[in-house]
């Protein structure tokens, strides 16, 4: 791993951060800072405690009850079972290691260092041995077990060092003195060697190379093989004294005053920032500087990865176009409408118009096969750069346009010259040779030309890539147009894989005649190949780094997240829009990359970048639930109705935050892996009922994707009615219901047509019964008179009387056939009108007797079941009928009711009924007989009076059981089962 706070580099190079409590630190103030094994940054300030993850802050709040409050953070330390101690201005507080990641103030423990409960925390030290020492402003603690031994009492303690025998090196407020154990070894002779008093010696460090540094009211001071070294300025009036000292992971020596922080050694001090208030120090397993100041907040410095060259290093403008490093080391830039430049030892050289060079507007280099220097411009053509003349070669020599956009050289010496409207040139001995949409270019606009290592010449134009075949160029085909893109690029990995890029579109791999989709999410503009099989590309948006492998399975899976790195503003980019000049990227010899971009010339010496980094901490950080937002637990449990969550997610990287990138999937509920935005958060509305697991993986700070991730468990609770145990009670129900639904409809059915068949047997036998008594009856004494008649055929008086009574007889047949006919008819079933069908029933029998009939209806008419309807009819046209024939009267009144009740009632003025017949009926007939069933059979009531003045019949069927009741409309959802069984009939 490559230093991130290089002691090799000056310190004005580092990258500086600033955090105040704009950022959410609690307090500008910040007297302590430690790192725990989770990789979290743990800050104390004068507000309290805060966790930081190189991306934002969380304040921690450890008050117990009954407990003081936190009050100001004054030291830090990590003891060896990951437990973190906090010193305080009231106390020390233990956090156990298991509570840091997702904190439990339940697993805070609160000590009070000696007597009583004043002791002021000042500074905290785990010694080698994993002894906690505590500094107080009343003494000096060891902590042993769950117990506290006093060192060293009623003295204030400021610093607690360890020396390389295991020593303490304890500055006071009286002074310093060395700790063996229990014993006090106190150094009266050094206030005098160092020339100040005893209690200005503020710190005393020792540092891994055994160099003992001190820190005094007069300055920095150092001794060496027992030989004191003092740096200057040191004991001069008005320069404020150094107070601390700190010694990072990389053997740097930091030390400060009030006013300044430096960097010493044995060459001397070097400060790192003006003006800066340190208070504390401390180096992170990634590399990082990090400074807690008295005022001005939490500031980080790691090194540089680029180093930007501009104006100020003697270029002409901030926007380079092109770079080429030539064979012979020297590096060279072509500037927009700035001239050619090269690095001359640190500073820049221009070439430019008073040099020859007509046309400063430099967009495309390359090297000939004699060294020579080939330059292309906008709107100048191409120049000659050899032996410092320039020679021109423009539309007048035959270029195909003015404009160049690239050169390539071409193993046989000659030049194919891209130009932005004239199509391609090719030049080979001085001749050149134009190439259009004639010779089979998809478009004059050609942005790029390239040989590959086979010796075929590929060019890039505005409308797809074309290849070179004979003499013509022909398409490569693609499966969608690229239609005018910013820049196309053409390059080759170490395997001679050919790629394609584009700005719009991504990066695609030229097979055969065709481009195959590699990747499609990055803004690439141009490729260089790097030994190590890693490929550069530039951007519209930075720099990037992709190995061959991790574009070959992007290839083969598009599911495969892609492993790149990235570099941008982050790394020292002022910008990280990457120049459109050919070639925009040059490897220079000495294994350093150098990119133009839009504002300034970029360097990254490859061999000081990391080739690997830390495996990426995520964690699930915070839930909103509804609109509640809340600390994440283990897992989170939903109450039912839950239809907005939100699910916010982080990881811990100090040194670069913004390079982690987040891909997260839920099982059944996201069917792929998705791409986290900036706001780091996966929202969900209706989350599916029961258990799912929320899986979130991310990639280090190179880029290189952790596949495995981690799982977040997620429980959907459902209401009642969604419990599996609940589905099942309700489909059993529903079938217990359907089956009796069933078997009650089937009952119905079965009634029905048991009431019907025996309706029509009754019916029937009625009939036999009527045609009986009647017509059979007539028709037989008819038959016996006609027989009567033959035996005296000579008896003219006889046969004449035989034929009027024969006529008389099949006359009164004719007349019972046709009542027994209009019995038959269901004179209801068209209309259901009962009271017509009485009238035509008294009209009919009007016609056989001399009795005037006449109908009377009470009440408005109603619909009557066709049951019900067709029986009454049937019993009224009975009393009609045996009226008409037996009572001899004059008058035959049928009144119908449709009030509460469906009464009728038949009365005539005959001569009545014999009383026995009225209670028994007559032998042989049925007619009152047939009534008396009818009516018991609707349910009725009947009554039946007769004497000498009339007989009357009175039937009454109650009103529900008698009318249809109009029905209200129902629901949709039970129309179905109303159609089933039926429940209106």
């Amino acid at each position: 791993m490559v230093l991130a706070v290089d002691p090799n580099r000056p310190t004005t190079s580092y990258i500086r951060t600033s955090f105040t409590v704009e950022d959410g630190l609690s307090s500008n103030v910040v007297n302590a800072i430690v790192q725990t094994r989770s990789g979290f940054l743990w800050i104390g300030t004068d507000a309290g405690l805060d966790r930081f993850n190189g991306r934002h802050f969380t304040p921690i709040y450890f008050r117990g009850p009954r407990t003081t409050p936190q009050g100001i953070v004054s030291a830090l330390a990590e003891g060896p079972d990951g437990d973190l101690w906090v010193g305080t201005s009231n106390g020390l507080v233990r956090i156990a290691n298991s509570a840091l990641d997702h904190f439990d103030r339940s697993q805070s423990i609160f000590y009070h260092p000696g007597a009583g409960m004043s002791a002021e925390i000042t500074c905290l030290r785990i010694s080698r041995d994993g002894t906690l020492w505590v500094g107080t402003n009343v003494g000096l603690y060891r902590f042993r077990g769950s117990q506290f031994e006093t060192a060293m009492p009623g003295v204030f303690i400021s610093r607690i060092e360890e020396s390389a025998d295991g020593h303490l090196l304890v500055a006071t407020g009286k002074g310093f003195v060395e700790l063996d154990g229990m014993r006090i070894i106190e150094h009266r002779g050094l206030p005098n060697q160092l020339g100040i008093l005893p209690k200005s010696l503020f710190h005393v460090l020792q540092d891994r190379k055994g160099v003992v540094w001190f820190c005094t009211g007069a300055g920095l001071a150092r001794s060496v093989s027992g030989s004191i070294e003092r740096f200057q300025p040191y004991g001069v009036p008005g320069v404020p004294g150094v107070f601390q000292a700190y010694e990072d992971p990389q053997g740097n020596l930091w030390a400060w005053s009030s006013t300044e922080m430096f960097r010493a050694s044995a060459a001397g001090v070097e400060p790192l920032a003006p003006n800066l208030p340190a208070r504390t120090a401390y180096g992170d397993r990634e590399n990082n500087l990090w400074v807690g100041t008295n005022g001005e907040g939490l500031m980080g410095f790691k090194d540089r990865p680029i180093r930007m060259f501009t104006k100020a290093d003697g270029l002409p403008n901030n926007i380079p176009m092109t770079v080429l490093s030539r064979r012979d080391g020297s590096l060279w830039v072509g500037n927009n409408c700035g001239g050619l430049s090269v690095l001359d030892g640190q500073r820049f050289k221009t070439y430019d118009e008073k040099n020859g060079l007509s046309n400063s507007c430099v967009w495309a280099l390359a090297e000939g096969e004699n060294g020579q220097l080939w330059v292309g411009t906008w709107g100048g053509g191409l120049f000659r750069f050899a032996d410092g003349r320039f020679v021109q070669f423009s539309k007048p020599q035959g270029l195909a346009d003015d404009v160049v956009r690239a050169i390539s050289v071409a193993r046989d010496g000659s030049l194919w010259i891209a130009t932005e409207n004239g199509g391609l040139s090719h030049m080979r001995n001085g001749h050149l040779r134009n190439y259009t949409m004639a010779d089979g270019l998809s478009s004059n606009r050609v942005v790029t030309v390239y040989e590959d290592r086979r010796g075929s010449i590929w060019a890039g134009t505005s409308r797809g890539i074309n290849r070179m075949t004979g003499d013509r160029f022909g398409p490569v085909s693609s499966a969608r147009e690229i239609l005018d893109p910013r820049y196309i690029g053409l390059g080759e990995d170490s395997s001679g894989n050919l790629y394609a890029l584009s700005a719009p579109r991504g990066i695609d791999r030229v097979q055969g005649n065709q481009l195959v989709a590699v990747n499609h999410d990055l803004d690439l503009l141009s490729m260089a190949p790097f030994a190590r099989q890693d490929m550069w590309f530039s951007g519209g948006n930075g720099i990037f780094r992709v190995s061959a492998a991790a574009l070959g399975r992007t290839e083969r899976d598009h599911e495969t997240p892609l492993d790149y790195s990235s570099f941008g503003r982050g790394d020292g980019l002022a910008s990280p829009q990457c120049s459109i000049g050919s070639p925009n990227m040059a490897m220079a010899a000495d294994g350093k990359l150098w990119v133009t971009t839009v504002q300034g010339l970029a360097m990254l010496d490859l061999q000081r970048l990391p080739s690997d980094a830390p495996k990426p901490v995520i964690f699930v950080e915070e839930v909103t639930v509804g609109r509640k937002k809340q600390p994440a637990s283990r897992e989170l449990v939903l109450p039912p109705g839950t239809h907005h969550v939100e699910l916010h997610f982080d990881s811990v990287s100090l040194a670069w935050p913004e390079k982690i990138r987040f891909q997260y999937r839920m099982d059944d509920v996201d069917p792929v892996w998705l791409d986290a935005d900036n706001l780091r958060a996966a929202v969900y509305t209706n989350i599916p009922v029961g258990a799912h697991t929320f899986h979130l993986r991310a990639c280090d700070s190179n880029g290189v994707w952790d596949h495995s991730g981690i799982a977040f468990s997620v429980t959907q609770n459902p209401y009642l009615y969604e419990t599996s145990w609940f589905r099942l009670v309700g489909a059993t129900a529903l079938a217990l219901f359907l089956a009796a639904g069933y078997q009650l409809r089937l009952r119905q059915i079965t009634g029905q047509l048991r009431a019907r068949l025996d309706e029509r047997v009754s019916e029937r036998t009625r009939v036999a019964q009527e045609l009986h008594d009647t017509l059979l009856q007539t028709i037989q004494a008819s038959k016996m008179v006609a027989c009567n008649a033959l035996e005296y055929p000579s008896d003219a008086t006889r046969m004449h009387s035989a034929l009027e009574r024969l006529s008389l007889w099949l006359g009164q047949a004719m007349e019972e056939g046709r009542a027994a006919l209009s019995a038959l008819r269901n004179s209801t079933t068209q209309r259901n009108d009962l009271a017509e069908a009485l009238r035509h029933a008294a009209d009919d029998c009007g016609l056989s007797c001399t009795m005037t009939c006449a109908l009377k209806v009470e009440g408005n008419s109603r619909d009557v079941h066709s049951s019900i309807r067709d029986d009454v009819y049937r019993i009224g046209y009975e009393a009609i009928r045996n009226a008409c024939t037996h009572a001899g009267g004059s008058r035959l009144d049928v009144e119908l009711s449709y009030l509460r009740d469906l009464t009728l009632r038949v009365r005539d003025n005959g001569r009545g009924i014999d009383p026995k017949v009225l209670a028994n009926g007559k032998d042989g007939h049925f007619g009152i007989k047939g009534i008396r069933e009818r009516a018991e059979r609707l349910g009725a009531r009947l009554n039946l009076q007769s004497s000498s003045a009339g007989t009357e019949i009175e039937l009454i069927v109650p009103g529900g059981l008698a009318f249809c009741q109009r029905q209200h409309a129902l629901p949709r959802s039970l129309t179905k089962l109303n159609r089933f069984f039926r429940l209106n009939q």
